[in-house]
């Protein structure tokens, strides 16, 4: 019974904490902002994966490359599968993530469940049919398509993600993997997307409601693989890699204030350092902070909404060893 307890007091603490998260994000300038960038994010993989990559049966990673493996196998329509899986993971979003990342996933998932089958119902309006499955545009140059396709998907991701977003979907586990492991989002998205693209191989040939020949199969596989990587290397270009770090110094007459909001907002520790002007020979406080570079833009927004006078240098750091960052063993 205590534990029942516990349970329901815990999802009550959660939903009050969104609840306060949501009131203060919708008054805020920067979260309309972000939410046009995950507007625009979702438009563009919507667009590459449902017009690009998906007429041609080569499947991409993560959730929706598992609803297209259920699409080949059963001939339900792609958006069917994803969005009632979505509802699972975002059930995991708001246990584990931030109340952030879950708005934004949220809302993003809801922007899917609207385009999607749109999107692919226009590109495939019956997939148990094979004359369906053809390219609406570029029909003469899968290669260039899906390479397109693949571009725009990573692109698409990148700038989700670079406002802390989500697709939902894979989004979500990665996002997870990323909090507690010190990887870039292309290389779990290769690792987890890589065994999804494996197992296509084999749907397409033994378990597809429409089955193509293990010669064709494997076309589509290398495809898929080329898919993948370029859809990672596009998502780590744009989000210049979640491996490169900032360094700040901030010279302010509020840095406590500041200390206070990068400690409790972005879980980020800071060092107070003590300095005295050369030229007024006055005792002065300064901020130094070292963070992944995909939370430069928070800090600068904390920056600018605490004190906008502050004197900042930011610069770009090689390497970050230490609790929070890359191991002392890569020292070696």
């Amino acid at each position: 019974m205590a534990e029942k307890f516990n349970l329901i007091s815990f999802f009550a603490q959660k939903f009050r904490d969104l609840g306060n998260e949501l009131s203060k994000q919708a008054l805020s300038r920067y979260f309309w902002r972000d939410l046009l960038i995950v507007f625009l994010g979702i438009l563009l993989y919507t667009i590459g994966f449902s017009f690009l990559i998906y007429p041609q049966r080569v499947t991409t990673g993560g959730l929706m490359g598992i609803c297209n493996i259920i699409t080949i196998i059963t001939g339900i329509k792609v958006d069917i599968p994803y969005n009632i899986a979505n509802i699972s993971l975002l059930v995991v979003a708001f246990i584990f993530l931030d109340k952030n990342f879950f708005l934004k996933t949220l809302i993003g998932i809801g922007i899917l469940a609207i385009v999607v089958p749109i999107a692919t119902r226009t590109a495939i309006p019956d997939p148990r049919i094979e004359e369906m499955w053809h390219l609406m545009i570029l029909r003469d140059q899968p290669l260039l398509a899906l390479i397109l396709g693949a571009m725009m998907c990573g692109l698409g991701l990148g700038m989700i993600f670079s406002v802390n977003g989500s697709s939902g979907g894979t989004d979500v586990i990665v996002a997870l993997i990323s909090k507690y492991k010190n990887m870039s989002f292309g290389r779990i998205f290769i690792v987890v997307d890589g065994s999804i693209v494996l197992f296509s191989y084999i749907a397409n040939v033994y378990l597809a409601d429409i089955k193509i020949d293990a010669l064709a199969a494997f076309d589509k596989l290398v495809m898929s693989i080329i898919e993948v990587v370029l859809l990672a290397m596009t998502m780590d270009w744009y989000t210049s890699s979640n491996k490169q770090s900032v360094q700040f110094m901030i010279f302010s007459t509020k840095c406590q204030e500041l200390n206070d909001a990068i400690t409790s907002r972005l879980r980020r520790g800071c060092t107070m350092l003590e300095a005295k002007g050369g030229y007024t020979g006055l005792p002065q406080k300064v901020l130094l902070v070292v963070v992944r570079k995909q939370h430069s833009v928070a800090i600068s927004r904390i920056i600018e909404e605490i004190d906008p006078k502050a004197f900042v240098s930011q610069g770009a750091v090689k390497g970050v060893y230490g609790e929070g960052f890359e191991s002392l063993k890569k020292l070696k």
